[in-house]
């Protein structure tokens, strides 16, 4: 078994998380830590009317939300770093051998709290970031953030993946 460690968006991004979840092999991937952000109030509800049975399997974590839709990145800083902080611990305390997120910005701190767990040698957890099928010519802003530091970068059009050169195409995955 791998204990992964999987962050849920509020609308389109839990979409397509979800369709990722409903493929993985949920013996393999145990156990299953699914993240939020406080002020999501439709991920949860959605994992468990389209999932009632993976969502009675996952353990929940809530972590602040770094940054608000609309939100200036100057008023951002500060909350970025709380929730960074949160995250560095919630990571370290789970310690997830894969992190999977797909790019809400909940994701940054967390996929932060997995380089920080391995920079201190608290574990090594794999992060892959799996950038939105509606990303078609350029990256996400977190897509741009992470894609140095993600051990693997999944895109979903065959241009991303000529733009960027660490990025894995493999098909529209949904």
């Amino acid at each position: 078994p791998c204990s992964a460690l999987v962050v849920l968006g509020s609308g389109g991004h839990t979409a397509e998380m979800l369709a990722l979840l409903r493929g993985m092999d949920r013996q393999r991937f145990a156990p299953l830590h699914v993240v939020v952000a406080d002020t999501d109030s439709t991920s949860l509800p959605k994992l468990q009317s389209s999932y009632p049975d993976l969502a009675d399997r996952v353990t929940v974590h809530v972590v602040r939300r770094s940054r608000e839709v609309g939100q200036s990145f100057a008023a951002s800083v500060w909350p970025t770093l709380r929730a960074a902080a949160e995250s560095v611990r919630l990571v370290a305390r789970i310690r997830p051998q894969l992190v999977l997120c797909n790019g809400p910005g909940t994701c940054v701190p967390v996929c932060l709290g997995a380089l920080l767990v391995r920079f201190l040698a608290l574990g090594d957890p794999c992060i892959i970031f799996v950038e939105s099928f509606c990303r078609v010519k350029t990256l996400s802003l977190s897509g741009r953030i992470l894609y140095p530091l993600a051990d693997r970068f999944v895109v979903q059009w065959p241009a991303l993946a000529e733009r960027f050169e660490r990025a894995e195409y493999i098909g529209v995955l949904f």
